[in-house]
């Protein structure tokens, strides 16, 4: 029997979570290395277009199935489908959005670890020219990556395993301001210290050679990550809203903080790195052998605002693993009548196995190819980031346009013009399950199969 779930204490608690959720390493560190990796103004465009355009009505609608549905996911999906008289099958999207946590869950908390490592070994100092070399040994070294993975999963796990208020609501009242201030202040620096103008310019200016459908769905996937849409975290956190709360005005927010911070991010790496003369199109070792490296050539200021850079890193990880636990511990302890203790020590536990896998691919599996992906590690974040994600957020636009759009209730989502209403709707139904599947197609056919159409 599905229990039904607790509630924010206020209205300022769901903002903070799911700010929280959204605002983390996909910020940090994947919207710059990706940015990178896609061209800096291009992919930055897309992005800004495409969460305008397809993330804050899909975000919306996640929520909206959490906020109306008033449980886990799953069981919040099989609700709506019986007051719409809709197929209980749909409750495959929950499922979908679960998955796609637990892999990313895996494969975040590695990289969290490697974070607080690289924490302590900025502020040891490392010696200019030797970054990519301390990159290599610490990826390496399977048990030390693994220490640093399980200090990060446990203790992220003990703050889920405490509940929403004592918690989750808890640690972000203190981790988020936290946030800004840190990246605001590593903002600063980078102009100071780096070259600002150059910076901007990476960040805003379109090469149109760069173009092509894995741009486009990396800037998709990158916004659909970033903000949690497909995770099911939207959903657990929606279900847990004050019912005076609306779902248009608190996802407005969220989004417009989740993309403020990935842009200051930009502004707060790429002057450094262009201003010293080092390429920002790294790709993922772009926090790690390049930023490194910026620190070593900063000599002693280096082994001050190196440790400060991975700490916001580490905060920002800590806040979205939080968040990305929750959908999984809140469909055990609903739908299976678990204590949350219990179920978190579930999640955790596979979580755990998931992030051996993610650790081996740097090491021990590094020459494992999975199908077209390098190592188990790219497996696991193509599958969740580029191929689960999209998915999921395409079923809850068809499920939310097509099968709910007589039970949404314009006073839940706060929309009371009619002509924004229908523009939602419309988008839920047509624009949004069409363009990602286009996308997700082609995108899929070209990292796949090296098939590419424009």
């Amino acid at each position: 029997m599905a229990s039904q779930s607790s509630q924010w204490n206020n209205n300022t608690a769901f903002l903070l979570a799911a700010t929280g959720s959204a605002v983390g390493l996909g910020n940090i560190w994947g919207f710059p290395y990706k940015a990178g990796e896609n061209g800096g103004g291009l992919f930055v465009l897309l992005y800004i277009f495409f969460v305008i355009t397809l993330g804050l009505p899909v975000f919306m609608a996640e929520v909206f199935i959490g906020k109306k549905g008033k449980s886990n996911p799953v069981t919040s999906i099989e609700t709506l489908a019986k007051s719409s008289k809709s197929s209980s099958r749909w409750s495959i999207v929950g499922y979908g959005g679960i998955l796609a946590s637990l892999i990313i869950a895996g494969y975040y908390a590695v990289i969290a670890g490697f974070v607080i490592n690289y924490g302590f070994i900025s502020a040891s100092g490392v010696e200019a020219g030797a970054a990519a070399a301390v990159y290599e040994a610490e990826k390496a070294n399977f048990w030390e990556m693994t220490f640093w993975f399980s200090l990060f999963l446990f203790s992220s796990g003990f703050v889920v395993a405490n509940g929403i208020d004592k918690g989750i609501d808890k640690a972000m009242r203190f981790l988020l301001p936290m946030l800004f201030v840190l990246v605001i202040a590593m903002v600063g620096y980078g102009a100071v210290a780096g070259d600002f103008a150059k910076g901007l310019d990476y960040l805003f200016s379109w090469k149109a050679e760069d173009f092509s459908a894995g741009t486009i769905q990396a800037a998709i996937g990158q916004a659909f990550f970033s903000m949690s849409i497909g995770m099911g975290t939207l959903m657990a956190f929606g279900s847990y809203m004050p019912s005076n709360q609306k779902v248009s005005k608190a996802s407005a927010v969220v989004v417009t903080a989740d993309t403020g911070v990935a842009l200051l991010a930009g502004l707060a790496i790429f002057p450094l790195a262009l201003g010293l003369g080092f390429s920002p199109n790294a790709g993922d070792t772009l926090v790690f052998v390049t930023m490194t490296e910026v620190f070593a050539q900063l000599g002693a200021a280096g082994q001050f605002i190196g440790p400060l850079f991975f700490f916001l890193l580490a905060v920002a990880a800590f806040s979205s693993m939080i968040s990305i636990l929750e959908p999984s511990v809140a469909f055990l302890s609903q739908k299976h009548s678990m204590t949350r203790m219990k179920a978190t020590s579930y999640v955790v536990a596979f979580c755990f196995l998931l992030s051996l896998v993610s650790v081996a691919g740097h090491n021990v599996w590094n020459t494992l190819s999975v199908g077209a992906l390098d190592n188990p590690f790219e497996a696991m974040k193509y599958f969740a980031d580029d191929f689960l994600l999209l998915l999921v957020g395409t079923g809850m636009s068809i499920f939310v346009g097509w099968r709910l759009e007589k039970v949404i209730d314009a006073d839940v989502m706060g929309i009371q013009n009619k002509f924004l209403m229908n523009l939602w709707v419309f988008i839920l139904k047509w624009v949004s399950p069409i363009f990602l599947m286009v996308i997700w197609t082609l995108g899929n056919l070209q990292i796949l199969f090296g098939i590419r159409f424009f």
